[in-house]
């Protein structure tokens, strides 16, 4: 118990790992709130209408939203899309005894189907196993209340992202830290510092885990009883909007405790499956690496696999699925394990329970027979095809970096996550765009009299056929075989309207050109697409785990006062360092430049490079009158410059840093976490810190120059410390 006294002290007095927790809060706080208002119908719709609903029957409550829903004259007074919602709601609460009949009805219906009936299939036994699983609800009679409260606390994945953050960093400060400041070879030589001191790590982080997912699903409740409210806690789960297919008899209060302890198991064996890697791996960029990729394979797992699937095992028995507690406990489902059908429910508490414990107890076996993490034997291999040839020191410094701390594997890992975010680009289907690219690529070109003819053709061609439909409504409104084939002809007027404004702007500008630009558009952030950020997020982390172990992990060692020493000294030694950053930021700017440009240009053509940006309307002010290829030419250099400087600042930060952990975790509180948050919803963060350069979009679509101020403050703000650094150790030579 003093062991495990010991170790949370340590961890919650670490001023990164608390400032970690409070940013969670506050984002989570923030993100919910935004989450409640984003949606055509916010909170405060829903609260006018069960403000009314709270005196009646559920019966009443039917029937009055059935009269709001025909009175067209109360639209303006609560919102049709809040009311609908909550009418297929109640009405499905009062037909819950239909919806029991229904499974009975349908299993019988289906077993009797050829298709259906063959017994040594999943489907046959599956739907034999569904009825049985109903029968201890059949006197449940749910009851219509408030459900947006609940189901806005429980069911969100930017939670679920936040506690994970507080995961990872308290499996480095507790699993890693002791390696990190050489502490492992003491710790082994004592009576319990092997197996009983993993075990109480896993415990230390057990306890921290239990009290995030209890504080931060407090928070949510609290947020959610005051935007919602929570109805009757007392009414049965089926009451909830979506758990009408539940079949455990329990009330919402008791829910809402088996929500939390699932949810901490479902975290705590992520921390444990972390843990696993950490014991087994002998760097923090390996943890890293290994870590990144088991997680992006569990979640391509769970979002490419079907439910539905023969695979559908590898859907749910997942450590991704695993958290979404409401997709498991909403509807009883069967899992098809080879043909055989098994309930999700007991499987998956099943599958987590055996996940965690083994994954502990293989980690406390490993960590107690490993040898002496700092002070390993020294043994005789033979070297079979290696020379002496020595090799430039730039060659030695890529060599530690990409092979002894396991860069190779991160540069490897980050380039299939940008094929796969290459592979998974979608171009949205808009049928104004499609028209909108047919005119645009047929008048593709300088901007001459033949395209304003052809342009001013179109327009009087459709404000005829505009014309015969008005007049055919108004003296054959039963005409409606004329009226659709108008219509039809019709269609292509969406597109043609913005394309035909659009020629109207730059027709007088020198160098317009008319070319299809929503490509152009959605790769300048004019679209409303986060790309830039995306792909920025991807470049950062790969820097971060490649940068931050550079300098910090010769300071662990003590590395400073050799190389001093050295004929080519510290100073080499920083430009070999600052060499391979630059050399890793162009690494980076290159993964993410090259492959986006190339999707794009797949999905939207590259026509117009040689027009004047003025022909994007979004650009007609622009002061300068150059070319669009000038344009994506200077947005890739200056991108690339400043993906090189924020890896040199990590470089900067690597060098303050006494070992890898604490610079990982302070480079990605500077550099990943805004963009993190930003596209978790925080849309504000586009102006803080590098996030405005690294997109450059920010920069040239905002007028504000807040986040210039803020970036060239805490630039001012580094070299400050650096200078006073210098002094400070000037003066101390002296």
């Amino acid at each position: 118990m003093r062991v495990l006294v010991i170790e949370l002290k340590k961890l919650f007095s670490g001023k990164v790992f608390l400032l970690i927790i409070a940013a969670v809060f506050t984002l989570n706080a923030y993100l919910m709130f935004r989450t409640a208002n984003s949606g055509e119908a916010v909170s405060t719709d829903y609260q006018k209408i069960y403000d009314v609903l709270d005196e009646m029957t559920d019966e009443e409550k039917l029937d009055w939203l059935d009269e709001q829903l025909s009175d067209f004259s109360q639209a303006t007074q609560y919102k049709w899309t809040a009311m609908a919602e909550l009418r297929d709601e109640c009405e499905s609460v009062l037909t819950y005894k239909d919806f029991l009949e229904s499974i009975d009805s349908q299993a019988k219906s289906m077993t009797s189907i050829s298709i259906f009936a063959k017994p040594d299939t999943f489907n046959y036994r599956s739907i034999l196993k569904t009825p049985p699983a109903y029968k201890n609800v059949q006197d449940v009679v749910p009851g219509f209340d408030r459900s947006q409260g609940i189901i806005l606390a429980t069911d969100n994945s930017f939670t679920d992202i936040l506690c994970g953050f507080i995961v990872l960093f308290a499996v480095l400060s507790v699993m890693l830290s002791d390696r990190e400041q050489g502490m492992s070879g003491l710790l082994f030589s004592l009576k319990r510092g092997r197996g009983y001191l993993l075990l109480t790590k896993l415990a230390t982080l057990g306890v921290t885990v239990f009290l995030a997912v209890l504080l931060l699903c407090a928070e949510n409740i609290f947020i959610s009883s005051y935007l919602y409210g929570l109805g009757d806690l007392s009414r049965p789960i089926q009451s909830l909007s979506g758990f009408i297919g539940c079949n455990l008899k329990i009330n919402i209060w008791q829910y809402l405790i088996l929500y939390v302890l699932f949810k901490f198991i479902a975290i705590f064996c992520i921390g444990v499956v972390l843990s696993l890697i950490a014991v087994n791996t002998k760097n923090t960029v390996s943890f890293y690496g290994i870590s990144a990729t088991i997680l992006v394979i569990e979640g391509v797992l769970y979002a490419l696999i079907h439910p539905l699937s023969i695979y559908s095992v590898f859907h749910y028995i997942n450590i991704i699925a695993f958290t979404k507690v409401n997709e498991i406990f909403c509807n009883y489902k069967n899992i098809n394990f080879f043909e055989y059908p098994v309930p999700l429910i007991p499987t998956s508490i099943s599958a987590l329970l055996i996940f965690t414990l083994v994954g502990g107890g293989l980690s406390a076996y490993i960590y107690s027979k490993k040898r002496n993490l700092e002070f390993r034997k020294i043994g005789l291999k033979m070297k079979y095809g290696r020379s002496n040839k020595v090799h430039s020191q730039i060659w030695y410094t890529l060599y530690k970096s990409l092979i002894l701390q396991k860069g190779a594997l991160v540069i490897a890992l980050f380039i299939a996550v940008a094929g796969f975010m290459s592979h998974n680009f979608m171009k949205k289907y808009d049928p104004s765009d499609v028209y909108y690219q047919y005119y645009t690529e047929k008048t593709k070109g300088p901007i001459n009299a033949d395209t304003i003819e052809f342009f001013e053709n179109e327009s009087a061609r459709f404000s005829d056929l505009q014309s015969q439909l008005n007049e055919i409504q108004q003296n054959e409104p039963n005409n409606y075989t004329k009226m659709n084939e108008l219509s039809k002809q019709l269609a292509p007027n969406m597109g043609f309207v913005p394309a035909y404004e659009r020629l109207q702007q730059i027709k007088n500008i020198d160098g317009a050109y008319m070319f299809y630009d929503t490509g152009y558009k959605r790769a300048f952030g004019k679209a409303g697409y986060d790309d830039d950020m995306k792909y920025a997020l991807a470049a950062v982390l790969l820097l971060v785990f490649l940068v931050s172990p550079l300098i910090a992990n010769d300071n662990k060692y003590k590395m400073s006062f050799i190389i001093s020493s050295t004929t080519s000294g510290k100073r080499s030694y920083l430009r070999r360092n600052v060499l391979a950053v630059a050399i890793y930021g162009l690494l980076a700017a290159l993964l993410w430049i090259v492959p986006y440009s190339v999707t794009v240009s797949q999905y939207y053509g590259h026509s117009g490079l040689g027009g004047s940006l003025r022909s994007i309307t979004d650009f007609i002010s622009l002061p300068v009158n150059m070319k669009v290829w000038q344009y994506l030419l200077l947005v890739a250099v200056l991108r690339t410059l400043f993906v090189i400087l924020s890896a040199l600042v990590m470089l900067w930060v690597s060098s303050r840093c006494r070992n890898t952990t604490a610079a990982v975790l302070i480079n990605f509180a500077i550099f990943a976490l805004p963009i993190i948050i930003y596209l978790l919803g925080a849309k504000a963060m586009v102006n803080v810190g590098f996030c405005p350069l690294l997109s450059v979009n920010a920069i040239s679509n905002n007028t504000s120059m807040v986040n210039i101020v803020i970036l060239t403050s805490f630039i001012g703000v580094l070299f400050f410390i650096t200078m006073r650094n210098k002094e400070y150790k000037n003066e101390k030579n002296r």
